[in-house]
């Protein structure tokens, strides 16, 4: 395949996964399940804590974090794009505006997040880390705070 055809088809995997993350904060997990590889080696490092690691553990995940959401939208401000033959990588700003199971008003953050593709015919998912998106600080600073705390 020409690496214009693997670059057309990554631009189309983005698109579906940004469409399928506005469906998984209105509480349907169908469209990233589908785009995720269905494999023993697909991973996800939740903004929520924890990791699971191969598909059963991820569908699962999914699963809950759907319940969590109850409408809403989510948005990106893509940093880098990579792509090889075989993989490729996005780092993103990503933005949650959703309502949440037991809240009553809309609550808003942005994670940094990264997302692996491997080309199995089509750009599938096989990666997803995404943590809260804090300000710079010196990390002694915070730890001593952490430390004051125990």
């Amino acid at each position: 395949m020409s690496g214009q055809a693997l670059q057309a088809g990554l631009v189309a995997a983005l698109a579906r996964l940004h469409a399928a993350m506005g469906k998984v904060a209105n509480g349907d997990t169908s469209a990233i399940k589908a785009l995720y590889a269905h494999s023993d080696d697909a991973t996800s490092f939740y903004g929520w804590g924890g990791y699971e690691l191969g598909w059963d553990a991820v569908s699962k995940r999914w699963d809950w974090a759907g319940q969590q959401f109850k409408g809403g939208t989510v948005s990106y401000r893509n940093l880098t794009s990579v792509a090889t033959a075989e993989l490729a990588y996005t780092t993103d700003v990503e933005t949650f505006c959703v309502r949440m199971e037991g809240m009553d008003q809309p609550v808003q953050w942005s994670n940094r997040v990264t997302h692996i593709f491997r080309f199995e015919g089509e750009w599938r998912l096989v990666h997803r880390h995404a943590n809260r998106l804090e300000e710079r600080y010196e990390p002694t600073r915070v730890l001593k705070e952490r430390q004051q705390q125990d």
